[in-house]
């Protein structure tokens, strides 16, 4: 007699829920990844609002007086009110009292000059700069300080004086090669010697001369492009250079 064959077991299902761990991995990867994104793209604050102020220094200057941009830096001018913020930005200009109480004085000494440009005021990261037009302090080609300076010569020495800080004389020249007799040689001798008659001017008149240098730089440093006779005649200057800190 045959022998019955044994009924075969069905087999087993296969668990239908392993996609679950593997869906589980992978939302724990992106969370941790989002994470670190966000750790790496939160602001330091405090950070932030620093060099915004720093920026606003700059670019904005005091009350009562606006920065001009231009070629050269940034021009002051006088105005009815305080200077514009940069938009978004919520933040009062901050400088140093010193240099803000300088501002307003040489701005008010200096008015006449400034109105007719033969004096600029700048300012820049190092402190204000009283820009001396070459063509209205020099004659052409010469070091000498000429008579007609000498009463401009002699607000700026004043409002020196009121201070304790250093100052830095910086002499500049347009590219115009010098005439072949002429006794400074090249355009950088002619720049220094106008820097050292002007600090030895502002000596005569009461600066400290221990707190004043003397440079020359010739026509490497210009203010305004070289290619236009204006241009030239900016940069034909002697820059004083007040070297005040900033908070």
């Amino acid at each position: 007699m045959a022998r019955r064959k044994k009924p075969e077991e069905p087999e087993k299902g296969q668990n239908q829920e392993r996609w679950l761990l593997t869906y589980a991995d992978m939302i724990t990867l992106l969370m941790v990844f989002f994470v670190v994104l966000f750790a790496m793209s939160k602001v330091d604050t405090a950070k932030f609002e620093s060099l915004a102020e720093s920026l606003s220094l700059v670019f904005n200057g005091l009350p009562g007086i606006q920065l001009e941009e231009g070629g050269g830096g940034h021009s002051v001018i006088v105005t009815s009110g305080p200077p514009k913020r940069p938009p978004g930005t919520g933040l009062s200009p901050k400088m140093s009292p010193l240099r803000q109480i300088f501002m307003e004085k040489a701005t008010s000494t200096l008015a006449t000059e400034i109105r007719t440009g033969s004096i600029q005021m700048n300012t820049e990261a190092r402190g204000i700069v009283l820009s001396l037009s070459g063509d209205t302090f020099f004659g052409p080609g010469q070091a000498t300080l000429t008579e007609g300076s000498m009463s401009a010569l002699v607000k700026v020495g004043e409002l020196l004086d009121s201070i304790k800080e250093d100052i830095v004389v910086e002499g500049h020249t347009d590219a115009t090669p010098l005439a072949r007799n002429s006794p400074y040689g090249s355009n950088l001798m002619l720049s220094a010697a106008r820097s050292v008659n002007v600090v030895e001017a502002l000596d005569l008149i009461g600066v400290d001369k221990n707190r004043m240098s003397a440079t020359g730089f010739g026509d490497v440093k210009p203010s305004r492009p070289d290619d236009t006779p204006e241009g030239r005649a900016y940069n034909r200057r002697v820059d004083i250079l007040i070297l005040f800190p900033t908070e």
